[in-house]
């Protein structure tokens, strides 16, 4: 500390401020270091305590970031705030967060183990670099108060930040242009983002060649440089974690000539101490800011006492804390599209739903871009405004389409189904344009099938017409008293046709029709078995409503199916046998195959209580009305993983344990992760179901407990549960593990 105030007392003695017209200029200098670039925050809060007015400011990959809001007029307590409020996992993820997605596309999306991209039938192998819609998204939104300024010196503060011509491996001071995309190319790590194209010259990080841009602040005009670094130099082998680390480590090779440059002509050099935190700890986000607010404490009297000193010298007046200019939103004149090559013009715009003329908030069209993007027709879609005057301005879209076909694995092992090896091919634009076909296999000894045609219609693209087919065959075991007392295979095929209509990228109602095929094998025993088959349509309408923040162990959100409809012309051919193997007369026994009713609702809610926990409520109910079956169309109670028709889930019971024409279940449980993506779950379940057509000795409530110790992995959830069922009274074990079909 003593050092740094007699380096003030040097600069206030050497500058000749006599010489000076005016204020000598301040200029404050951002690093680059990934994660760790989040310490500058405190830095900036120190400034704005202390009172010190900022003249220039330079920064590089997240120090351009913070550096850029910093100079477009934020405070470094709205910097805090927004960067507390991000999920930076999601925004440097290679997959779009799931609440971006559209309805229709959730089901089958993120619930693969490898995704394979084919372009013109050849396998087209993913690079993993990360294109940044979402950063780009939220860095648009923060930018929006200056979305017409093309002069970064025309800013609150003028500002520079640095990237590197990937082709030369030059310098590139960007001063000019649009501020996102300038940003963007400025923290490009090369092989973990894609490349930004400006002025025809693709660019990367500009850390790889000034990483500490104080040179940039001098040549500016500044005659006082403040320098914040968080490189902190070159890392030891074992703080080499992740590829990010690993790159700027590269990156710091090249740059360390420039830093001795750069630190020598910077006069208050700032030095973080973030000793176990890499460029990559985003998951560290509130640390390393309160690390870097306690930097600032740590300067604010070095700061006061040079804003003090100069304000002496020349009064002025202090500076304001939050300098973001108001803009009133922006009235679109036109519309450009740039970069389809597959898709249809009239869908993007239909989906995007802005008018020309219309007048637009920011949030109202990062919202359009999204509902665009949800589709997964797309791999980015930037955008910018070109003034026109007046308030007017043309918004153009740049866009990056994605392959049109996909070849996705996974593998799974279930408790109820074995192992299975699943195999999904997805083709876009298929046989029509704006459409989207899938197919779904999962090879096991009990195999599963599922395919959708899905095309989009409506002027909007909000209507869908679809056409589905299903197919399982599963072990179907019937229990008396929860002993088990008989063997069967259920074979369920399924054809249906439906319209679909979307309310918004979140929810949608359908009505539609479905041909059901039902076989019924049992195996040899000595006791009164069905067999046979059924032929049946089921109209039907359903609601169906997707909120939740991940596939995987979500934290806040909703999930509901709803599917209310009608069963009718049904065209059985089963026979029930004895013990003794003579055939029974079905109507004596009430067994009969008319139309009926039915309802079928899974509710699932999902309550942040924490950053580790999360509660989850979740409610069934299955409703027949005018049924007089068994065994054939009931609901099938138990198991912890929903995936099967008719499938009531509870934990304490297997699948199938229990079976009901009527029912209504809900259960508790209480999410914590215990380690990083390490979860332990304690869940409670109860259920009251119709035992009319039951053994008077059959239950007609349930209750039942769980233990879930959980592991989220890009093979899936591995899970394994405990579980008790106090009318089974005795302890069970359940297995997931991988992506279920």
């Amino acid at each position: 500390m003593r050092r740094i105030y007699l380096i003030i007392i040097l600069i206030l003695a050497c500058h000749p401020y006599g010489l000076y017209a005016q204020r000598p200029g301040v200029g404050l200098t951002l690093s680059g270091g990934g994660a760790k670039g989040l310490a500058h925050i405190g830095i900036l809060q120190a400034i704005d305590s202390a009172g010190l007015k900022i003249d220039y400011v330079t920064g590089t990959s997240m120090g351009s970031i913070v550096g850029g809001l910093y100079a477009i007029g934020y405070s470094g307590d709205s910097i805090e705030y927004m960067a507390r409020k991000l999920d930076w996992n999601a925004l440097f993820s290679n997959q779009p967060n799931l609440t971006d997605i559209s309805y229709e596309e959730r089901a089958e999306y993120n619930r693969y183990m490898v995704e394979v991209p084919f372009e013109y039938g050849k396998p087209k192998l993913t690079s993993g670099v990360i294109s940044g819609e979402q950063l780009w998204l939220e860095l648009a939104s923060m930018c929006w108060p200056v979305r017409d300024v093309k002069d970064f010196s025309k800013f609150s503060i003028p500002f520079k930040c640095i990237a590197t011509d990937v082709a030369t491996g030059e310098i590139v001071t960007l001063e000019k242009g649009e501020i996102v995309s300038c940003m963007r190319a400025s923290m490009a790590i090369p092989s973990v983002f894609t490349t930004v194209k400006i002025d025809g010259r693709k660019l990367v990080d500009g850390g790889v060649v000034r990483n500490f841009p104080s040179i940039t602040a001098k040549e500016m005009g500044a005659d006082i440089v403040i320098g914040s670094s968080v490189s902190g130099g070159l890392a030891k082998a074992d703080e080499l974690v992740t590829p990010i680390d690993i790159l700027y480590q590269l990156g710091f090779y090249k740059d360390a000539e420039d830093f001795r440059k750069a630190r020598k002509v910077t006069d208050i050099y700032i030095e973080h101490d973030l000793k176990g935190y890499g460029a990559a700890s985003f998951g560290s986000v509130d640390s390393i800011i309160e690390l870097g607010k306690r930097k600032g404490r740590e300067l604010y009297p070095v700061f006061k006492h040079l804003a003090d000193s100069l304000n002496a010298l020349y009064p002025a007046a202090p500076p304001v804390k939050n300098r973001v200019p108001v803009v009133p939103d922006v009235e679109i004149s036109d519309i450009l599209i740039k970069g389809l090559v597959h898709s249809d013009e009239k869908f993007f715009r239909g989906r995007l739903n802005l008018k020309p003329g219309g007048c637009y908030t920011p949030q109202k069209i990062r919202e359009a871009v999204v509902n665009v993007y949800g589709t997964r027709f797309y791999k980015q879609i930037t955008y910018h405004m070109n003034p026109l005057g007046y308030g007017k301005s043309q918004l153009e879209l740049d866009v990056e389409e994605n392959p049109l076909t996909y070849v996705k694995v996974a593998l799974n092992y279930n408790s109820f189904t074995n192992v299975s090896a699943i195999l999904n091919v997805t083709q876009r634009n298929f046989v029509v344009p704006n459409s989207r076909a899938y197919v779904t296999v999962a090879i096991s000894e009990n195999p599963r099938l599922r395919a959708e045609f899905f095309k989009y219609l409506g002027r909007k693209r909000n209507v869908g017409f679809g056409l589905g087919a299903y197919y399982e065959n599963n072990p179907l075991n019937y229990y008396d008293n929860f002993k088990k007392i008989q063997e069967y295979r259920n074979k369920y095929a399924a054809v249906d046709i439906h319209m679909q209509y979307m309310l918004n990228r979140v929810m949608a109602v359908g009505v539609g029709s479905r041909w059901e095929y039902i076989r019924l094998k049992p195996k040899l025993s000595p006791y009164i078995e069905v067999d046979g088959n059924t032929r049946q349509l089921n109209t039907f309408f359903y609601y169906g409503l997707s909120t939740i923040n991940r596939k995987q162990y979500p934290t806040r959100g909703a999930q509901i199916q709803f599917e209310v409809g009608r069963v009718h012309s049904q065209n059985p051919s089963f026979v029930m046998r004895s013990t003794t193997g003579g055939e029974l007369n079905l109507d004596s026994l009430g067994f009969r195959f008319n139309n009926y009713q039915r309802g079928l609702l899974k509710m699932n809610y999902y309550f942040p209580l924490g950053r580790k926990s999360a509660f989850n409520w979740n409610i069934y109910a299955g409703m027949t009305l005018n049924y007089n079956q068994e065994l054939v169309n009931d609901f099938f109670i138990g198991g912890i993983t929903d995936f099967s028709r008719n499938q009531i889930p509870f934990v304490g019971l297997y699948e199938g344990e229990m079976n009901t024409s009527r029912v209504a279940a809900t259960q508790i449980a209480f999410q914590y992760e215990a380690f990083k993506n390490v979860f332990v779950i304690p869940r409670a379940s109860a259920a009251y179901l119709d035992t009319k057509r039951l053994a008077p000795t059959s239950f007609d409530y349930l209750t039942g407990y769980g233990i879930t110790l959980g592991y989220s992995s890009r093979l899936g959830p591995l899970e394994g549960t405990l579980m008790y069922c106090d009318q089974a009274k005795y302890l069970k074990a359940y297995v997931n593990l991988g992506f279920h079909f």
